[in-house]
């Protein structure tokens, strides 16, 4: 036991300090380009959204130090994107606590996309098909399961509107 108690002490003391300029929140509601976005697990309890500059990633889903859950995101990253990219990118990071047990990437991928269709964002083709040329530049992750950008904005396309690509 005092091992461990020592162990977490170096860690905690050689873990890299992050300045609130760097991280902010907690949101329960955010403006993404226009349109307010909210999180709520599978069993109903409210996400915390936080922004984090330093974060070397769009977004994460994650929990917090007491295990609750959380959305980090990082607006120099998010802005990269076109709104509806943003808004599908916060969509897809709420379906990880959203989905529960069925939590993968490809249902995250699937549910952000018909939360577009369900805020009536994403309902032609035409948009789909600007949505999936932004996203066929991603790289994929055997590490994170993210299928390589145009795999995976095909399933994106097909999931949102039904529609084959």
């Amino acid at each position: 036991m005092r091992l461990l108690a020592i162990v977490f002490a170096a860690v905690a003391l050689t873990t890299p300090r992050v300045s609130e300029a760097q991280i902010q929140g907690p949101e329960y509601v955010i403006d993404v380009s226009g349109l307010p976005m909210s999180c709520k697990t599978n069993s109903g309890k409210q996400v915390a959204i936080y922004y984090d500059y330093s974060l070397n990633n769009i977004g994460i889903a994650t929990a917090d130090s007491y295990g609750a859950p959380i959305i980090v995101m990082n607006p120099n990253v998010v802005n990269n994107y076109s709104p509806i990219v943003k808004q599908w990118w916060f969509a897809h990071e709420c379906a990880h606590h959203a989905l529960g047990p069925w939590n993968n990437e490809s249902n995250a991928d699937c549910f952000g996309a018909k939360q577009l269709v369900r805020f009536g964002i994403l309902n032609n083709r035409a948009q789909l098909q600007l949505f999936v040329y932004e996203l066929a530049n991603l790289p994929g992750s055997l590490i994170t399961g993210h299928m390589p950008g145009t795999d995976r904005a095909k399933k994106i396309a097909s999931c949102a509107l039904g529609l084959p690509f």
